[in-house]
């Protein structure tokens, strides 16, 4: 919901319910093996692209839900977790030939799948934003253009 102008009768701010956007990108590859026959049991990258989604009913005293400078914790995580790895399910046989030859790789407790991905990063907004007078609303992660995922938190 958004507000412009001073506060009145019909809209004061203590009803208001404020979100912001950040977006980040990553680059990665993957495959799905679990309970999954497809062309996506092909090793593939995709170059995914990540929504936050940050809410909150108050302003800072910079007139701001929050500072789009403190979501850059989360892009520092997903940059040292997600980006340019192969993300593999835990009983994939590919993950000792892709350590053998240097890869970076994360093992899943899931099929990296959209959802398990939006999953872990949910996961990390909520435990770098706890602390905050903010709320982590979901999170939404572009596999490509046309397919995505959304995941919301459940209190």
């Amino acid at each position: 919901m958004c507000y412009c102008g001073e506060p009145n009768e019909k809209n004061n701010y203590k009803t208001m319910q404020y979100v912001i956007t950040k977006e980040f990108t990553f680059e990665a590859a993957h495959r799905l093996l679990r309970n999954y026959c497809g062309k996506c049991s092909n090793n593939h990258g995709h170059s995914y692209r990540v929504k936050l989604h940050l809410q909150g009913t108050n302003l800072d005293e910079k007139d701001m839900l929050i500072d789009f400078n403190e979501t850059k914790k989360l892009k520092a995580w997903i940059d040292d977790n997600l980006d340019h790895v192969t993300m593999l399910w835990e009983e994939d046989p590919m993950i000792d030939s892709m350590r053998t030859f240097g890869n970076k790789v994360l093992v899943t407790k899931k099929n990296p799948t959209a959802e398990h991905i939006a999953e872990l990063i949910l996961a990390e907004a909520q435990r770098l934003f706890e602390n905050s007078a903010i709320q982590v609303k979901c999170i939404e992660i572009n596999e490509t253009c046309t397919s995505a995922a959304r995941l919301y938190p459940l209190s």
